[in-house]
């Protein structure tokens, strides 16, 4: 593929989507970016935590469109001596069981280790074999879940170079869902880096670009947006554009006066969430340029919810929180709309292409 041909917003989706990338193990996600953007960037750079930054073009203000890499995931907290692998949650757990949108179980999983990927299935008892005091658990315990490597002790376990710390993800195929649904795993953040590699390639080569525009990839966002606290280590930045997924209450069971962002309505400006309050004078500007060039938007406050943006602000960069609507978020189903990414990408070359002072 030259450096000009563009591929589908589809195919970026289902190949960075379909790429392990569990917390603290992005590897495959980062090596893919930095090839894959090194072939349109002026530059491309990897730190010594292993975000990655590209230079598209142009100069000026800098300005920074930002996604991360990981994925949330299982680590192995134990092995069996039949060979199943007792499992811990990426986050600092206080419950000592999964919370009530955490459903790994029946999916299937991969474990990741030194040596390549092994696969295998989250699992719990299930069926005819669960009876007495099971049967009346309200909720499952950490140590009802386990892995299930189709193996027979530990030594066969040792021997695929499965070990406690190993990362999990559970692994299904992304897929078409209706006429522009894409559904899968990860869609929390490799959305947010198809998003800005389409954007990225677009810009590329503009003589039009009143501002240095940077691509970003963080690790370890999930976990406490550690990646994203020392990218200003690296390089200043005057603007970021934080892209990541968009809540929404439009299905059973959330209150849409909590949640009244739509999937296909267009992509989500947010003004607050949980760790900060965005930049509004950005915000305001990226509503009005999306009202003027015809571009769906919607506005929003979030709840339960962060991003890595706040370190972006924290480290005094002005940052505005620009979302892609997503279903079922943190979940192996997680489903968004193509319009509404086509949207984003709209937006940014938009605004990445139009003076400050306009």
């Amino acid at each position: 593929m030259s450096a000009r041909e563009e591929v589908t917003i589809f195919d970026l989706v289902k190949t960075l989507t379909e790429l392990p990338g569990p917390v603290g193990h992005e590897d495959a996600v980062q090596d893919w970016l930095a090839a894959h953007w090194g072939r349109f960037a002026q530059e491309v750079r990897r730190t010594r935590v292993d975000n990655v930054l590209a230079r598209v073009g142009g100069s000026g203000r800098r300005l920074l469109i930002l996604g991360h890499a990981d994925e949330i995931c299982l680590l192995v907290k134990s092995v069996t001596d039949g060979g199943f692998l007792h499992l811990a949650p990426y986050y600092a757990d206080t419950l000592g069981h999964a919370p009530r949108w955490f459903m790994p179980a029946s999916q299937p999983a991969l474990v990741l280790t030194a040596g390549g990927h092994v696969e295998g299935i989250i699992a719990t008892a299930s069926g005819h074999v669960v009876g007495g005091r099971n049967s009346k658990k309200e909720q499952l315990e950490w140590n009802d879940l386990f892995v299930d490597l189709g193996v027979r002790s530990r030594a066969e376990v040792e021997d695929l170079g499965v070990h406690p710390g190993c990362r999990v993800i559970w692994n299904p195929p992304t897929r078409r869902l209706g006429k522009r649904g894409i559904v899968g795993k990860a869609m929390d953040d490799r959305v947010a880096l198809a998003i800005a590699t389409l954007a990225g390639e677009r810009l590329t080569g503009r003589d039009d670009l009143p501002y240095e525009v940077w691509l970003a990839s963080t690790i370890q966002e999930e976990n406490g947006l550690i990646g994203a606290s020392s990218l200003v280590d690296e390089l200043s930045f005057d603007l970021c554009i934080n892209l990541e997924v968009g809540l929404t209450g439009d299905i059973p069971g959330p209150d849409e006066r909590d949640f009244p962002a739509r999937l296909g309505a267009g992509p989500t400006l947010v003004y607050k969430d949980n760790s900060c309050h965005y930049s509004r004078r950005l915000t305001d500007r990226l509503v009005a340029l999306a009202r003027e060039r015809g571009i769906p938007v919607q506005q929003a406050i979030f709840q339960n919810f962060g991003s890595d943006g706040a370190e972006m602000i924290r480290r005094g960069v002005e940052t505005a929180l620009l979302a892609y609507p997503t279903r079922y978020t943190h979940s192996a189903i997680e489903l968004v709309d193509e319009d509404d990414l086509m949207a984003c990408v709209e937006l940014i070359v938009a605004f990445a292409t139009t003076a400050a002072d306009r």
